[in-house]
């Protein structure tokens, strides 16, 4: 039971050391193992009136005046209580964290971390120090504590990166080794395409810098395999275990856990790949018939061409070409009858005369490749996300054109 009341003594929690360390596993899903622990501190009130929440007991240790005294105690019991777990703590990581606001109170050459470490035998490369970003205000502090506990070994995690508040600038600066992704986002992964689109950004973002991400907040297997299609690393939650003070009672079951998952990603890893494989094939095969079609007619017979043999084709948003020079050679024909209106200013379809030679897709196909597929990018004429292929071939005169079909992507994790 936790203590709700807003007020607390912490006095004397601080003075008995009241404080009692749970600890939450961090799973690798590639490795099929547990790879750390994250230590939660508790408060003990007195006369059995049940433990106190770590938000009420750091805001009430704010208050006083005493952040720095109760961060660097709940620090303490981790390191202690981590190294009793029936298990060889040796094998793991440890994560403690450290309240972002004592960053600013001349803490960050204390040595503090690095003086418990040694005494109490602890490695420092096993010890990941993670930090709230979105709650630190002095950002030369952090480079400053980043830099000096990376020069003693230690590692660094930046934690509720994308909460809302986060300072994005702040992660390729400072470097972490770990990033870890809010709750709130990979809740929403699953069915909210900005959620999914920031969380692969994020990834992409932390692989470029040699980061790793961990997503926190896991209550299902279907968060646990959506995240993981979007390229997180490690994975930490409810789903493998709540938060508890003893080893036993966290590693019941979890090796299970693990492998449905990984059966769960593989399975739908592979038939992802199976639907795209189909759906290229597909694509080839209207490609074909359209090349073969329009390699023995003449240019003005393009437009015409074109809507006859894509219009039966729902999935292609539209179809067009460009002679040698980047230029259209032919409108932009599209599969529906409507899906040529206007979507705005910005947003409207070539037509024949159009320069498209500043597309990615010219220039590659430019410089001698017969076939070029982009990446997802949203359509300038549709305001859909979408994909082009573009294929080389040669017309009735035996010039050089070229063929470009956008097809429309799924939004979220599939597209």
């Amino acid at each position: 039971m936790h203590r709700t009341e807003n007020v607390i003594d912490i006095h004397g929690i601080l003075d008995r050391g009241d404080i009692v360390s749970f600890f939450q596993p961090i799973v690798s899903v590639k490795k099929k193992s547990v790879i750390g622990f994250e230590a939660l501190s508790r408060g003990l009130a007195e006369a059995d009136a049940g433990m106190v929440s770590p938000q009420l007991l750091f805001e009430s240790a704010e208050k006083k005046g005493l952040a720095t005294s109760l961060d660097r105690l709940c620090r303490v019991k981790a390191f202690e209580s981590f190294g009793g777990l029936k298990n060889d703590p040796d094998r793991y990581i440890l994560t403690v964290n450290i309240d972002p606001s004592i960053l600013d109170e001349g803490t960050v050459g204390s040595n503090h971390l690095r003086e418990l470490s040694r005494s109490l035998g602890m490695q420092p490369g096993k010890v990941l120090i993670e930090i709230i970003e979105s709650k630190v205000v002095n950002t030369e502090a952090l480079k400053k504590f980043v830099a000096l506990y990376h020069e003693y070994g230690f590692l660094i995690a930046l934690d509720n990166i994308g909460s809302g508040l986060s300072n994005l600038d702040r992660i390729s600066i400072i470097k972490p080794d770990i990033l870890k992704i809010d709750k709130s986002l990979v809740r929403g992964a699953a069915d909210q395409c900005h959620s999914s689109e920031i969380i692969k950004s994020l990834v992409a973002l932390a692989h470029r810098i040699g980061s790793l991400v961990i997503a926190e907040g896991v209550e299902t297997a279907d968060e646990a395999v959506v995240a993981l299609a979007l390229g997180v690393d490690m994975l930490q939650g409810y789903y493998f275990a709540e938060p508890g003070p003893r080893m036993e009672p966290l590693m019941d079951g979890i090796d299970e856990k693990i492998e449905a998952v990984a059966a769960n990603f593989k399975e739908r890893t592979v038939k992802r790949i199976n639907a795209k494989k189909l759906q290229y094939r597909s694509y080839n095969q209207i490609i074909n018939t359209l090349i073969s079609e329009l390699s023995r007619i003449p240019e003005e017979e393009y437009d015409e061409a074109l809507g006859a043999l894509i219009r039966p084709h729902p999935e292609l948003e539209c179809a067009y070409i460009l002679d040698e020079d980047g230029i259209q050679a032919s409108d932009t024909i599209f599969s529906s009858a409507s899906g040529g209106d206007s979507k705005g200013f910005f947003f409207q379809p070539g037509n024949r005369g159009t320069d498209q030679s500043s597309k990615d897709y010219y220039f590659l196909l430019a410089a001698g490749l017969p076939k070029y597929t982009t990446a997802p990018y949203i359509s300038l004429a549709s305001r859909n996300i979408c994909i082009t292929i573009s294929v080389a071939f040669r017309d009735v005169n035996f010039r050089k054109r070229i063929l470009c079909m956008d097809i429309i992507q799924e939004n979220g994790i599939t597209a």
